[in-house]
């Protein structure tokens, strides 16, 4: 497994572990929380169908392949932080013996571990992009 392909695989299982641990939602910061994990997870999947099936090398368009998954993976970590923050403010306001307390703030946490692979996974991207343009 390449070091490209860690995060990617990874954030899919913290993905996975967000949306389980957070549904069904019933509070309004839980449904952002929700759309980001589900947002982030399909586009992970399509990142990873891309590079699986070759589209980058079959296709003749002129898309910047590697600015474009820069860009998305940047985004997801910054919608990632503000679900996550958002989430455990939500979860922290239940009070204690709220059946749902528990879960909700384990997806908040999850949530941050989810972001930081995110973050790391756009700064290899970074490094990447930055390694392939020419001034």
């Amino acid at each position: 497994m390449a070091i490209e392909e860690a995060p990617s695989s990874t954030t899919l299982v913290l993905g996975i572990l967000c949306m389980s641990l957070a549904s069904p939602a019933y509070y309004s910061g839980t449904h952002f929380f929700l759309f980001v994990a589900v947002v982030s997870f399909i586009g992970t999947l399509i990142w990873i169908a891309i590079y699986l099936l070759g589209i980058r090398e079959a296709t003749n368009f002129p898309i910047n392949w590697l600015l474009t998954e820069y860009v998305n993976t940047a985004i997801c970590t910054i919608c990632y932080i503000i679900a996550f923050i958002l989430q455990l403010i939500v979860s922290s306001s239940l009070h204690p013996g709220h059946y749902r307390r528990g879960s909700s703030i384990a997806a908040g946490v999850f949530g941050i571990i989810n972001a930081v692979v995110y973050g790391f996974a756009t700064y290899l991207l970074h490094l990447e992009w930055k390694g392939t343009r020419t001034n």
